[in-house]
């Protein structure tokens, strides 16, 4: 296995403060010990994170896109600017070549510490089972989703993203910091684990697959003219059924669930995606078994 370094990216966005203070606190009490892996720090969105707002531009986990209409060289983003950097520094075939990134995020919804992934690639499959394994984490596969697109951890041939809440955007909490430390911490082991065949892949993974997203109520001007149900709120995770309330609007009326089929809650009232017009994403289970390919392609770096 020739894993090399792993890019550690906290404060994407500059208001999720708590992944930059892990990371701060893990590089004071780091020792040598690393097994042959070399962690790389960056904080994502500097210009953000020292006015404490999300974006500057626009949203720079948006921002790592490649298409035909797309010139990276002649765009006046900062966001568009700063992905470039991290690809040119710290992507497969920059100056300081890292094979795996982890991009740090909180949230203000009631997630919990889960898992996200981007499509089915095998490598991000294996790191994913790896920590699912030793922690027990929720993993959220979000695909085929056009509006959404160009996430950091995309440019990079393996990546995830640890997500951590409900906290607030702007404000330290203590036991959110330990627990991504106690993630960070545990990579190199586990990937070491991994590489002298002192651990096995889980045999099956429990994904929730991402299907789509759900507005708030709207009024005829496009305002928001509803708030999410209160037997709605914290319960990310947690099966919606036909019938079940999600929103209550303005006239007292409660919007409800009205499909056949049971879906599975995510980010349920995050407050930076009320830009984005969606009050929840929505997801389907599914098993994925484990292949023997997912760790030989990580093998393989």
């Amino acid at each position: 296995m020739t894993v090399q370094r792993i890019l550690i990216v906290s404060g994407t966005h500059g208001n999720e403060i708590n992944p930059v203070w892990a990371v701060n606190q893990f590089i004071r009490k780091e020792n040598s010990l690393n097994n042959g892996i070399d962690y790389e720090y960056i904080i994502g969105n500097p210009a953000a994170y020292e006015k404490g707002c999300r974006y500057i531009d626009v949203d720079l986990n948006r921002s790592f896109k490649e298409s035909e209409n797309f010139d990276k060289h002649k765009n006046s983003f900062y966001e568009t600017n700063r992905a470039n950097f991290l690809v040119d520094e710290f992507g497969i075939d920059g100056s300081k070549p890292c094979q795996i990134a982890i991009d740090l995020h909180t949230t203000t919804a009631n997630m919990g510490t889960s898992i996200v992934i981007y499509g089915r690639r095998s490598k991000d499959f294996c790191l994913a089972a790896l920590l699912q394994n030793k922690f027990g984490l929720p993993i959220y596969l979000h695909e085929k989703d056009k509006a959404q697109t160009g996430f950091l951890v995309e440019a990079w041939p393996c990546g995830l993203v640890i997500e951590i809440g409900a906290v607030a955007q702007n404000f330290y909490d203590q036991n959110i910091i330990n627990r991504f430390s106690l993630i960070i911490s545990s990579l190199r082991e586990e990937i070491d684990k991994l590489k002298n065949k002192l651990i096995e892949l889980p045999k099956e993974l429990v994904v929730h697959v991402h299907q789509g997203s759900i507005d708030y109520p709207r009024d005829e001007k496009g305002d928001i003219d509803g708030i999410i149900h209160p037997e709605r709120i914290n319960q990310d995770w947690k099966m919606i059924k036909k019938g079940d309330p999600l929103f209550l609007d303005s006239q007292g009326i409660i919007h409800k669930y009205e499909w056949d089929q049971s879906i599975w809650p995510v980010f349920i009232g995050e407050v930076a995606y009320k830009e984005k017009k969606i009050a929840m994403s929505y997801t389907k289970k599914e098993v994925i078994c484990s292949k023997k390919q997912w760790v030989q392609e990580f093998e393989s770096f």
